[in-house]
């Protein structure tokens, strides 16, 4: 009986132990497990949705890079339109200019030949005005002084 009695003993200890065990460390380390396994849950969730934020602001960047690119394009192309157009105005206004030259210079050709037109002919009268008083100074016949006349009038009116 001193067998049995020990063993009940031992039994009833170790009911005893685990008991105690039981309820001083099984239930506040299930309870420690359970908030460390809640804090992980937590953890994992706060990662996921970092993560969706994170895949969020890089699809906002991707999509204000991609904004950016396009206004870069269309001010670049705004830019060689707005040049072309001044280049253009500018050719235009060249051209504008050399034709006003042009005319200027043909003005002036004119009015330099029309002066010199009237100087020659006012020479040719001149000379034809001292070749008759020469002439008159000798006595010529009224017919040579009649065909010098018509002479002279013809090559003033050719002129």
């Amino acid at each position: 009986m001193n067998l049995n009695l020990t063993l009940i003993l031992q039994i009833i200890s170790f009911l005893i132990l685990m008991g105690l065990l039981a309820k001083f460390l099984y239930k506040p380390l299930i309870k420690i497990l359970e908030q460390r396994s809640s804090q992980i849950a937590k953890n994992i969730e706060d990662a996921k949705h970092s993560q969706e934020e994170a895949r969020r602001y890089a699809k906002e960047t991707h999509q204000a890079l991609n904004m950016a690119k396009e206004e870069a394009l269309r001010i670049e192309g705004q830019t060689r339109k707005d040049a072309d157009s001044t280049r253009r105005g500018m050719l235009n206004e060249a051209k504008k200019e050399y034709i006003s030259i042009i005319d200027k210079a043909k003005k002036q050709i004119e009015k330099e030949t029309d002066r010199a037109r009237l100087k020659l002919k006012q020479d040719i009268a001149d000379v034809s005005l001292e070749i008759a008083k020469k002439i008159l100074e000798k006595e010529i016949t009224k017919k040579d002084h009649e065909r010098l006349i018509d002479k002279s009038i013809k090559e003033i009116g050719d002129g």
